[in-house]
């Protein structure tokens, strides 16, 4: 499973999802991903936690 997000700072319409440059763990059930813009160099993290499917 890919942990795309995008920069904030260079976010259009049709900006291109980024993939992390760094997945570390950050407890039961979550990753803590660092991302590098390839057009500004802005640096940022953004947790993501896996969810239950209660969907029934």
């Amino acid at each position: 499973m890919p942990y795309l997000d995008t920069c904030d700072r260079c976010l259009t319409e049709d900006s291109q999802p980024i993939t992390p440059a760094k997945i570390a763990p950050n407890g039961p059930g979550s990753v803590l991903a660092t991302y590098r813009c390839p057009d500004c160099g802005s640096i940022w993290t953004c947790g993501w936690a896996a969810e239950n499917d209660d969907a029934a």
